[in-house]
């Protein structure tokens, strides 16, 4: 480079060592861009083909590139072309900005990389008119008209194929796709509520008293919550819809096994006196004004927009909220503070089941609140992964109570109610939910042996769990 490298730079913009590469580029390639004549030789050869000005290059590669020029004169273009530098080629030269001297991204018209511009400017020249924008997308919450029914077995399938699931990825477009999975499953929504309404349960406003048209959390109750004499309260994931305990058991399986129909109607179909139930609403603590609906995080996402592109609705804490309910933990307090001891009869004996994140929830506000409850509550089971996510049970009254009498139903492989190690880490006995897929199938599984616990607890007075002996506690 320093045979072409000019004495005297006539730059007037930020120089660097590149930038000063690039400008002897620039200035090599000029000198070499105009050429009257190749050789007389070649010349001679080519005059009837090529203009006489022209690029040395172009003429070069020409010269080579043409069988009907003499072998000779081809092979002289060769050697001139391989003899010529680099910095001849048009391929060599980068652009360069003018401002900080970067070659990436540089916007040719203005010679500054778009990384210079004001952040105003960029906006106003990127910005696409509102006319031109997409419209959102739209489906109807009706399943005949998304394309599926509900079969014989309480399935979800196609119409035109019977044997087809519910499709998710019907484009590549993400946000076609949410719109159209909350449009089925309001369908499904819609269809648990009139179903569960339909069995002994209602649907009761928090805070207590609230009309339907005021913020408020919907949660499920049975009808006999007034006058039972034990008690049975599930609280579930943080993120899932009320009645719902696994989209994909739903999707799989059927409607009742994936959500709280199956679970209502083992309750309801036992052999001695029948329990309430109280079904906590977890996941739907965001208040949609424009639907006058309490919603969850996945169905605030899937909410109409302006556009297609536009962002989703910022969250107002005041508007958006329900006070007492903002958020699981408040929501599970209210429940035992203010609708348990208004609703129930003094003294009724408490049940409580904790899915998921749901579990550390009840298990820190029990212990908080022990000596208020611990007259009540007869026993516990959650629904976890392998590993407790909760803070460490503290030793107590509490601490006793949760080795003795609560049981935790983790991920699996093992048939349900196979007894597992984990007792150190989440405090009490450990037994399989009967499936190591997604945390969110362990309640479908499990709610059965679960329920057994509760009446074999209520059964038994004074009972209290043993450490369980597993198969890897064996010597063999």
């Amino acid at each position: 480079m320093a045979q072409f490298r000019a004495k005297k730079l006539d730059l007037s913009c930020f120089v660097n060592v590149r930038v000063i590469r690039d400008h002897t580029k620039r200035k090599v390639f000029e000198q070499y861009e105009t050429q009257r004549y190749i050789y007389n030789a070649l010349l001679h050869a080519a005059r009837q083909l090529i203009s006489v000005p022209d690029r040395l290059r172009q003429a070069l590669r020409y010269i080579i590139r043409n069988t009907t020029l003499p072998p000779r004169a081809r092979a002289q273009a060769q050697l001139q072309l391989s003899q010529m530098h680099a910095y001849t080629r048009s391929t060599q030269i980068n652009n360069r900005c003018i401002e900080g001297g970067k070659s990436r991204g540089v916007l040719r018209h203005f010679r500054m990389a778009r990384f210079s511009l004001p952040f105003e400017d960029c906006i106003t020249m990127y910005r696409l008119h509102e006319s031109a924008l997409p419209a959102d997308f739209q489906f109807p919450a009706d399943l005949e008209k998304l394309g599926y029914a509900i079969n014989d077995m309480d399935q979800i399938r196609s119409l035109k194929n019977p044997d087809q699931e519910f499709n998710f990825f019907i484009s590549k477009n993400e946000r076609m796709n949410m719109v159209q999975r909350e449009a089925h499953n309001t369908c499904i929504r819609k269809n648990i509520q009139s179903r569960v309404l339909a069995s002994s349960m209602n649907l009761t406003n928090l805070p207590l008293g609230t009309p339907s048209t005021k913020p408020h959390i919907p949660i499920y109750t049975s009808t006999n919550i007034a006058t039972c004499n034990r008690l049975i309260v599930y609280i579930g994931e943080s993120w899932q819809d009320l009645g719902i305990f696994a989209w994909r058991t739903i999707g799989h399986e059927s409607i009742a096994a994936g959500s709280i129909l199956n679970f209502i109607d083992a309750i309801q179909s036992s052999s001695t006196e029948s329990p309430g139930v109280l079904i906590a609403n977890t996941g739907q603590l965001l208040w949609y004004r424009g639907g006058s609906r309490a919603v969850t995080p996945t169905t605030w996402m899937a909410l109409p927009r302006q556009w297609a592109v536009s962002p989703p609705m910022e969250i107002d804490e005041e508007k958006n909220r329900v006070p007492g309910h903002r958020d699981a933990k408040e929501h599970v307090a209210s429940i035992f503070d203010n609708v348990i001891p208004k609703m129930c009869k003094k003294g009724v004996a408490i049940d409580v089941i904790g899915m998921g994140d749901g579990g550390p929830i009840i298990a820190e506000y029990l212990q908080g609140n022990w000596k208020n409850w611990k007259e009540q509550v007869k026993a516990a089971a959650i629904g976890s992964g392998p590993i407790w996510q909760g803070d460490k049970i503290a030793d107590g009254e509490f601490a006793k109570f949760w080795e003795e009498r609560t049981r935790a139903y983790i991920q699996s492989d093992e048939p349900v109610g196979t007894p597992l190690t984990g007792r150190e880490d989440f405090g009490c006995n450990c037994y399989s939910a009967g499936q190591n897929e997604v945390l969110e199938r362990v309640m479908p599984m499990a709610h059965s042996d679960m329920l057994k616990f509760f009446q074999l607890v209520n059964d038994v007075p004074g009972y209290r769990e043993l450490p369980e002996m597993t198969a890897e506690d064996v010597d063999v």
